[in-house]
């Protein structure tokens, strides 16, 4: 379901049009703190975190995502897509992650992103 924003213009004859424009998509790509505690840290956030994705799904705004995994199948990192207003706003949105302030994520990447329609 993409959600999509309206901005309201007046014309040059005074009538107010609305304009549509879909929401701008983002992929965040995060790595964890690399400690020894990093992995109990991220668990002991995961049900918070998991909970949150459930609400925000529901919202339209959590499109996808996952843990990123090193060889050994250990969590080491998420990948999320989120359609959110703007960069700013996905800024905001991460800080309040359960991972965010767990300490679970160390580096945050997000950029625009637009999953393929197939």
């Amino acid at each position: 379901m993409r959600r999509t924003l309206v901005q309201l213009e007046r014309s040059a004859a005074g009538r107010i049009i609305a304009k549509k424009f879909s929401m701008p998509q983002f992929l965040i790509l995060a790595n964890d703190f690399t400690d020894n505690e990093a992995l109990q840290r991220r668990l002991a956030a995961r049900e918070q975190h998991l909970a949150r994705m459930r609400v925000e799904k529901e919202k339209g705004i959590f499109i996808t995502g996952g843990a990123k995994l090193d060889n050994n199948n250990a969590m080491i990192g998420s990948m999320l897509v989120v359609e959110l207003e703007s960069e700013e706003v996905v800024e905001q949105w991460v800080s309040q992650d359960p991972y965010i302030l767990g300490k679970v994520w160390d580096k945050v990447e997000i950029a625009p992103f637009k999953v393929a329609q197939v």
